[in-house]
């Protein structure tokens, strides 16, 4: 997920929102390479749900995407899961 691809992921969801889907799961698992333009862009999403009222979960990060996340200090920051079930059980 980099420069070339994350306008085109962020277009993708951002329509989705705006079509009132407000609980996203988002799966990383065949990202292999995770560019700070994709960090990006799950950081203006989870805004952008936050903002009406939605949720994003992120499942399935490879150990490449785990790593990003943890190396910049956003691991925290995002509900992160190990499978879709548990992702879906886990909305309020």
């Amino acid at each position: 997920l980099d420069v070339h691809y994350s306008s085109e992921v962020e277009a993708e969801i951002n329509r989705l929102i705006d079509k009132g889907k407000r609980k996203l799961i988002i799966s990383l698992n065949d990202v292999e390479y995770l560019s700070s333009s994709g960090l990006r862009i799950f950081i203006a999403i989870s805004r952008k749900l936050k903002d009406t009222g939605g949720q994003m979960k992120l499942i399935k990060l490879n150990e490449t995407a785990m790593k990003i996340f943890k190396i910049v200090e956003l691991i925290d920051i995002f509900e992160i899961y190990d499978s879709e079930e548990e992702a879906v059980s886990s909305f309020s």
